[in-house]
């Protein structure tokens, strides 16, 4: 996206405003009709739906300002129209980064300044590594006498293969989509910006935040948030580059 677009003029134009206000409205469908929880120690606290990706698609569009609106704006609706639990501001915030992070990313990150696929694969590497030491630290994962125990039985080696090619397409599967179906847009680019903008909004903010409203230990939401964002960044980054793409072609814009 250009330069320009970050200008508060070109944030605040008629067309830009448009351009949000619809993106707005399709992220708050998304969450009224596709929203639901997975449930974590008695408590919501895994949040699935595809409004982020619209949320995330709105700050790379329409720029930082807008997208930290939009999903504010649409946290505050969904909670008034569709609530789940307590209001928490701390959540309204972290919706709002959602969009603002991705386009900050793109403001500052040009194409080719790095090897995302890199990136990416030092992300997976530490989102593993997190996830694994917060299972042995909640003592629910243990090795002994050349087994691997979670939760005190045997854990099947499908269970670690399935894990280990779980982490492998993470990284594989954009460089197979931007192959096969020559998307305009960076696909790892997209991945490492999802990447950042979940890991800060969703697994530690978020996880945080749930741990101060339910007065439980940041331990034991944590797990479950990481090994949901091993399926949802992965599903955000290739509905956000087929609509990118998309738009991009239709308004020509430099993304």
């Amino acid at each position: 996206m250009k330069g320009n677009t970050f200008s508060m003029s070109k944030q605040f134009s008629v067309t830009n405003l448009t351009r949000t206000g619809i993106l707005i409205s399709m992220s708050l469908v998304l969450n009224l009709i596709f929203l639901f929880y997975i449930p974590v120690v008695g408590f919501n606290a895994v949040k699935v739906t595809f409004s982020t990706a619209i949320t995330m698609l709105t700050g790379i569009v329409c720029g930082p300002v807008m997208g930290f609106f939009s999903g504010a704006i649409v946290d505050i609706l969904t909670c008034i129209i569709k609530p789940a639990g307590p209001y928490f501001p701390g959540f309204t915030l972290a919706a709002g980064l959602s969009g603002l992070i991705p386009a900050l990313i793109y403001k500052y990150l040009k194409k080719d300044s790095m090897n995302y696929n890199l990136l990416n694969t030092v992300f997976i590497a530490v989102l593993s590594a997190g996830c694994v030491g917060a299972f042995i630290i909640k003592d629910l994962l243990s090795f002994e006498n050349s087994t691997l125990y979670y939760n005190g039985e045997p854990l099947n080696v499908l269970f670690v293969i399935g894990f280990l090619v779980l982490a492998a397409a993470y990284i594989i599967v954009p460089i197979i989509i931007t192959s096969r179906f020559n998307f305009s847009v960076k696909v790892d680019k997209i991945l490492f910006t999802v990447s950042v903008s979940q890991f800060i909004t969703s697994i530690l903010l978020n996880t945080y935040f749930l741990s101060v409203v339910f007065g439980k230990g940041y331990l034991a939401f944590l797990p479950a948030r990481i090994i949901s964002n091993f399926f949802l960044i992965p599903i955000y980054t290739i509905v956000i580059a087929a609509i990118l793409s998309a738009v991009e072609k239709r308004f020509k814009l430099d993304i």
